[in-house]
Order: structure tokens, then sequence, then C-alpha cells
């Protein structure tokens, strides 16, 4: 897994040198790693994965924020990163407001560029805001939104949605209706607290892709690794995004990989936590990761 989160030492080296620089390091937190996106690449290791799907790339965009801290050029800028990846599918997991349902119509043009296959699902502040809104600019872009129903992406990859868990009402059965013999299912689902009920309803999910948490949007040293395996901690986690608040995570044969967000909420600023485009690469579980 490619991933730049900083080593605790050099954590520690530069938290150290921003807080003798003061008004610098607010200006870093608030301007340069909030704007500073990082494509993550992660390997996900699939059981009985069909062969022809082994190197299938999937990228995962999350809680944009359209709003007072993120417009639609920041967006598009994001957009024209995942063409140039080159994915054969695009996940988006919910979020793409913050206050105003108005804020969607900064969707359009930027979702209109994407060039892959995509799929999406809404966020608890879409609903906060107005689901309806939301829903009609989505439906002006080529993205497919998947609201507690699911659909054969790929020839045996199924690919389903559930509903926003804080506000809305998920029915994984219903998302997972119709998977075809043989294919493995990949899960959308905003808030990633809600793998645990995937796993207690042993449902037949591979992977579940969510949001929500941000990654905690600051991330201060610990004396022990969270349980992703980094060496610091978010003092502040929303609900539903507290058990697997960043990165991958693995129950049994099952994973769950939370995206740190493109946008921020409530506050402006990013610390060791910057925003973050997912490329993943299925491979069969017997394959090694790269």
């Amino acid at each position: 897994m490619k991933n730049s989160l900083l080593s605790r030492r050099r954590f520690l080296q530069l938290s150290g040198g921003l807080a003798l620089a003061g008004a610098s390091g607010l200006g870093y937190s608030r301007l340069l790693e909030p704007n500073w996106v990082e494509v993550v690449e992660q390997s996900l290791a699939i059981p009985g994965l069909p062969e022809h799907l082994s190197g299938t790339r999937i990228a995962q965009l999350s809680d944009i924020h359209l709003g007072q801290y993120t417009g639609p050029e920041k967006l598009l800028d994001a957009v024209l990163q995942i063409n140039q990846l080159a994915p054969d599918l695009v996940f988006l997991t919910g979020d793409y407001v913050t206050r105003n349902a108005g804020q969607a119509s900064g969707l359009v043009e930027p979702l209109r560029a994407l060039t892959a296959p995509t799929y999406a699902i809404l966020g608890n502040h879409d609903l906060w805001t107005d689901r309806t809104d939301v829903t009609n600019y989505l439906s002006q872009t080529p993205v497919h939104l998947l609201v507690n129903q699911g659909t054969e992406a790929l020839p045996g990859l199924f690919v389903a949605g559930v509903d926003d868990l804080w506000s809305g009402g998920p029915d994984i059965r219903a998302s997972l209706d119709g998977v075809p013999a043989g294919a493995v299912s990949l899960l959308l689902a905003h808030e990633p607290d809600y793998f645990d009920q995937v796993v207690q309803m042993d449902a037949p999910v591979a992977v579940q892709f969510s949001g929500h948490s941000h990654g905690g949007q600051v991330r201060i040293p610990s004396a022990t690794p969270d349980g992703a395996g980094l060496w610091t901690r978010a003092p502040v986690l929303p609900r539903y995004g507290q058990r697997y608040p960043i990165g991958l995570y693995r129950v049994g044969s099952r994973q769950v990989y939370t995206n740190r967000g493109l946008g921020v909420w409530p506050l402006p600023y990013r610390f060791n936590c910057r925003p973050e485009i997912t490329l993943f690469r299925l491979a069969s579980a017997g394959e090694s990761e790269q």
C-alpha cells in the first residue's frame, strides 16, 4: 500500500517545527494540507475473485463537501486526476454538500468529465440538507446512484449501495438482491461502522467502501498504533465513524476501507491527514499484494 501519512518520528519532527513556526503551522493546516490531495494505492486480496477480475482498478472519492471551503474547481481537479489513473470503475461514497443542497449544482460539470463507469451513494449531509435536490443534480451526470440497490458493474462483479445509516434506512438485503451466482459483491456504505452490521448479518460482501470520518482531519502522535496500524490518532471522530476511521481493516474474510475524503467539515483544517483519492487493485486471495 502506498500511503504517505507521516511516520511517527517524522511527524514529531514536523510538529515540533510547526509549533515553533506558530502562525506558519496554522497556515499549513488551513491552506496547504487541505488542498494537497494524495493518491493512495491499495491492493485488495479477495477470496473467490474470478480470474478475469484480477487487476481490476477502482478509484474512490468521498466526502466532497461542496460549500464554503470546497468549490467545484477542486472537485474537477480531483476528477481529472482520477481520469489520468484510468480506473475500470469509480465509487463516490457520499456527502456531496455541506449545509445547502443547492450546492450540489457544483457537482454537475465536474462529474460529467468522469470517463469510467461511476457508482454512488448518499451521505448524511445529503439527507440533512435535501435528498431530492442532491439526487436531482446527480441525475444530470453519468453517475449511477445506488440506494438500497445493486447492479452487476462488470461480469462477475456486483456493486451494491445502501442508504445512509445515520438518517436514512439502509437495507443490505435489498441492495444485494439479484447478485449473480459466483459473483463477488462490493458494498458502498457512507458510514464505515455499518461494517459491523455486515459482519453480524454474515452478508455476502467482500469489501465495504466508506467515507464519513475524514480520517479525523487532524491526527496527533500516539503511543500505540490504531486499528489501521498508524501511530497517530484523531482526537474527534463523528458518530458511526469511530470503529473504522481511516484506511483498511479486515474482519475474517471481509474488508472495509475508509477514505479520508476530499473536503473538510466542520473546521477547514487538516493535519497529517491529507485529502484522498484511493486507487484499488483487486487481486485473488492467493496473489501477493502489491
